[in-house]
């Protein structure tokens, strides 16, 4: 009898820690949404970035957007740039699904003009390859228990005519 009363207080704890996050986060997306209606000073580059995918952003490359869910890892990200050439490696992590990092990836990717040159799926790991003219991208997904490693790596090509 006393396993089932513990039990069941058990229960209500857990309910009630569920039903406190759940009036929280509702609490928070509704201070988003007043933040966002709020007429605020937007100039004309602004409201095209925040129309254009809200939820990613650029960092080194300037033609390769990141999901906002990724977090940079700054100390192993190596990159180069000049005024005509970009390139290296860039590492994120975070916990997102797959299947819905890779359609991300060849949304904006399409949309950045890069082409799909092929995929690769060996379990944990996918690889995506796009390329654009002078430059290929190669996007190394993997996805552990607790979080999801990403390699993004920039290759200047030379063009062959």
């Amino acid at each position: 009898m006393i396993f089932k009363k513990g039990f069941r207080i058990f229960g209500l704890v857990v309910f009630g820690i569920g039903v406190m996050g759940f009036l929280l986060g509702c609490g928070s997306v509704l201070q988003e949404q007043k933040k966002e209606s709020s007429p605020t000073q937007m100039t004309a580059p602004t409201i095209a970035k925040k129309m254009d995918r809200p939820d990613g952003r650029y960092y080194d490359f300037e033609d390769i957007q990141i999901p906002n869910e990724l977090k940079i890892d700054s100390k192993n990200s190596k990159t180069f740039q000049s005024p005509t050439v970009s390139a290296g490696l860039l590492v994120f992590d975070g916990y997102v699904d797959v299947k819905s990092l890779v359609n991300f990836f060849k949304d904006v990717m399409a949309r950045d003009n890069w082409q799909a040159k092929g995929n690769f799926k060996l379990p944990p790991k996918t690889i995506l390859l796009f390329e654009k003219k002078n430059k290929r991208s190669l996007f190394f997904i993997e996805e552990n228990m607790f979080n999801t490693h990403v390699e993004v790596w920039l290759i200047p090509t030379q063009d062959v005519q």
